[in-house]
């Protein structure tokens, strides 16, 4: 395909999808469930097509070819032929540059699309009436032809309380690939916010051991010859042998270096983004609708916060229409706020202000920084937390879920971006909204218990009910009441219980023959 057509044909696409709005809050039925999820995944398979003829056509690296021709132009050609030169040189660049922003749009519109994706499969469970077999997460692939296997045609949709989703951030994220318009389009509270959530997705896990380089001295033709070697390190390495075996008893190593490899929490610059914009979209919105409640609740005089804002909008208006310049629009504004704020009797004749004003303000700046900095941080650390206590090793391991890319495990290191959550914003989200969360202390000891039993039955044939696992933990390791921790993860109490049993008892004896054995030993 010719590049210039498959840059039109790609940004063409990118525009059908950016026209093309998709309406979660109209999901009622299976039918309305099935369009949305088959045009997601239709639309996936062909960025994957147009992903993968960009990147063997080199749009990974567009520029290398640029740099050998600036290379030849400059040793070849005269003086007096280098303005032609430039000018081509020019051209190619902006080639290269169409290239490179074009497979960024796409890379970017592949990523918010698993995350749909992802959200939507935890959201839905979808029953066969005919033959009663259910189809939970990746396995909704299965149904997107309308068709169950059994041959049946008649499928109904459950919500499914126990995923880990937000049906309602699906519209903020970057679907088009234009997440550089998402990002310019957020207020300076939201960029702070996105900031900070981008932090805490690229935390990298310590250096692993990914590939080694190696010097060595092998005897050949009668002479010691120097080689460079690249070895993929793998768990037990023993390199000494291996160059020994490749090149005889004779080599030596003379030089060796490691190459480390720090993945983060997620592993894609892309999915990192679009998952960044749309949490911090998505709280925005929350806050934005309880924002006056909260405010009401806590504010000592409303009265005088209103005669404040009031008085800012008409010195900030006055200062637009007569002063050009940032300061001394700013020293013009400050001069009429204080006037009229000296008319209501807000202001003394020292300009210091109100007191009860002056606390009230404060209140509200720091209202507005928790909700719309902490609040985006605290959901999606939630959520994270959720999907790594409620699934499996093999199951984050295989599928990418609600969160593309998302690490299997997490090191020491990486737990670290799991910092207690604020209180207060605790209070406000379980006061003013539905938000199932709840204030953890030390909220990494939850991941770090999870892991922990994921290893105890590795190798064991225990089934479990993964979301009552979780509600064991929040119980065991949060401190969290069981009818509280099953509340928060939509299963019954009585099974908590049960699964808790079930934890206590891994690899201790339960008949009284292997208890007794045990003691036989002991002895």
């Amino acid at each position: 395909m010719n590049e210039s057509v498959l840059i039109a044909g790609a940004e063409k696409f990118l525009d059908q999808i950016k026209r093309q709005r998709i309406m979660v809050d109209k999901i009622k039925d299976f039918e309305s469930f099935i369009v949305i999820y088959h045009y997601l995944n239709e639309n996936l398979n062909e960025l994957y097509e147009y992903r993968d003829t960009m990147e063997i056509k080199g749009y990974k690296a567009p520029y290398r070819s640029l740099i050998r021709h600036s290379r030849q132009s400059s040793m070849e050609l005269k003086a007096d032929e280098m303005r032609d030169v430039t000018r081509q040189t020019q051209y190619f660049r902006m080639k290269a540059a169409a290239k490179k922003n074009i497979l960024d749009r796409v890379k970017s519109s592949i990523a918010s699309h698993k995350i749909a994706i992802g959200h939507l499969e935890e959201f839905a469970i979808i029953t066969c009436k005919s033959c009663k077999k259910k189809y939970k997460r990746h396995e909704i692939e299965l149904v997107e032809r309308k068709k169950c296997v059994c041959g049946a045609t008649d499928l109904k949709l459950e919500k499914n309380d126990q995923g880990v989703y937000r049906l309602d951030m699906i519209k903020y994220l970057p679907l088009s690939g234009e997440y550089m318009l998402r990002m310019s389009d957020l207020s300076p509270l939201g960029r702070e916010a996105f900031r900070n959530i981008v932090r805490i997705l690229k935390h990298e896990k310590r250096g692993i051991v990914k590939t080694l380089s190696l010097v060595i001295k092998v005897f050949e033709d009668g002479r010691w010859i120097r080689k460079r070697v690249n070895l993929d390190a793998t768990d037990e390495l023993n390199y000494e042998k291996e160059i020994r075996k490749e090149f005889g008893p004779d080599a030596r190593i003379e030089f060796l270096q490691f190459h480390r490899k720090k993945p983060a929490i997620i592993n894609d610059k892309h999915v990192q983004t679009a998952l960044s914009i749309a949490y911090v979209k998505t709280a925005g919105e929350i806050a934005d609708k309880i924002l006056n409640d909260v405010l009401n609740s806590l504010l000592k005089n409303k009265e005088k916060i209103r005669i404040y804002d009031s008085a800012f909008k008409t010195a900030e208006e006055l200062a637009i229409s007569i002063a050009s310049d940032m300061e001394d629009r700013a020293e013009l504004r400050e001069e009429k706020l204080n006037e009229i704020l000296k008319e209501s009797n807000l202001i003394d004749n020292n300009e210091i202000i109100d007191k009860e004003l002056e606390n009230d303000l404060k209140t509200r700046k720091e209202i507005k920084r928790k909700l719309f900095i902490e609040m985006p941080r605290i959901l999606i650390l939630w959520d994270i937390l959720k999907y790594y206590l409620t699934t499996s090793y093999d199951r984050r391991n295989k599928y990418s879920g609600p969160f593309p890319n998302l690490r299997p495990n997490l090191d020491t290191n990486q737990m670290k971006a799991f910092k207690d959550f604020d209180l207060e914003v605790i209070h406000f989200l379980k006061e003013y909204t539905d938000e199932k969360v709840e204030y953890i202390e030390n909220i990494k000891e939850l991941i770090i218990r999870k892991f922990e039993i994921e290893n105890k039955i590795k190798g064991l044939h225990v089934k479990l009910n993964p979301s009552a696992v979780g509600a064991v933990i929040l119980n065991t390791t949060g401190n969290i009441p069981i009818e509280v921790s099953a509340h928060l993860f939509s299963v019954n109490p009585s099974k908590v219980e049960k699964e808790k049993v079930k934890i206590e008892t891994f690899g201790k004896p339960t008949s009284k023959k292997a208890k007794d054995f045990l003691n036989l030993i002991k002895r």
